[in-house]
């Protein structure tokens, strides 16, 4: 409702007017939800595209500020009673400072709540594939291991193309691409996929995953639909 409206009103750089001026549509009931963003369904107005709008849950940096502020006192205080009581613990002979490792962490976690940091990975892992928008060939920007060009996986793999240009902080736009979830049978059968399809998927997900590993050096721990349907 007008909830998920004022959400990806206040994403947008240019605020209400930015947004009207970039989608010529959007459903304001979302897709899926959890516990950092929810995504919804939209058009693009320049082109019609549909595409899918992952939002920042509101106030969450705030929370991020307040609850990280009190972890950190936590950890310095940690550290201060270590050393009052001899030293800080040591373990495999490295010295442990759990100030050093809540500030490592902290990179990591403000990193989760950039949606600009997801977009360049998102935008990096297709193009390794030398995927583009629409699932079409583009020129591979990943190496084989013996340093030659790769070719482009689009006749095997899909992956959603990125708007980088169109997203923010809070806002990731993609290509709506709807999917079935590869353990759901039933919707895979239905959909009429044959036995002969689910080993060319099962092959061409090992192939993926041991491109990510041994040429990309880039990979995707979370694969899942944006939306299990089998339309």
């Amino acid at each position: 409702g007008q909830e998920a409206l004022d959400l990806v009103h206040a994403a947008m750089p240019g605020g209400k007017a930015e947004f009207d001026a970039t989608f010529s549509e959007f459903d304001d009931v979302p897709l899926a939800a959890a516990s950092l963003g929810q995504v919804h369904r939209a058009k693009l107005r320049s082109s019609g595209e549909e595409v899918a709008i992952k939002v920042q849950r509101a106030r969450l940096r705030d929370i991020y500020d307040k609850d990280l502020a009190l972890m950190h006192k936590i950890a310095t205080g940690v550290d201060k009673f270590g050393d009052m009581m001899g030293g800080r613990g040591n373990v495999g002979g490295v010295e442990q400072s759990w100030s050093q490792i809540f500030n490592d962490a902290e990179v990591i976690l403000y990193r989760e709540i950039d949606y600009r940091d997801e977009a360049d990975n998102a935008y990096r892992f297709a193009t390794d594939f030398g995927l583009g928008l629409g699932g079409k060939a583009i020129e591979n920007t990943a190496l084989s291991m013996d340093g030659k060009p790769l070719p482009s996986a689009a006749e095997w793999m899909r992956t959603p193309y990125t708007y980088k240009e169109l997203s923010s902080e809070k806002l990731l736009v993609m290509e709506f691409v709807p999917s079935i979830k590869v353990t759901d049978n039933k919707k895979l059968n239905a959909a009429g996929v044959t036995k002969e399809d689910k080993e060319f998927l099962a092959e061409s997900l090992a192939r993926a995953y041991l491109r990510q590993f041994c040429a990309n050096r880039f990979f995707s721990t979370d694969p899942h639909p944006v939306v299990d349907d089998g339309e």
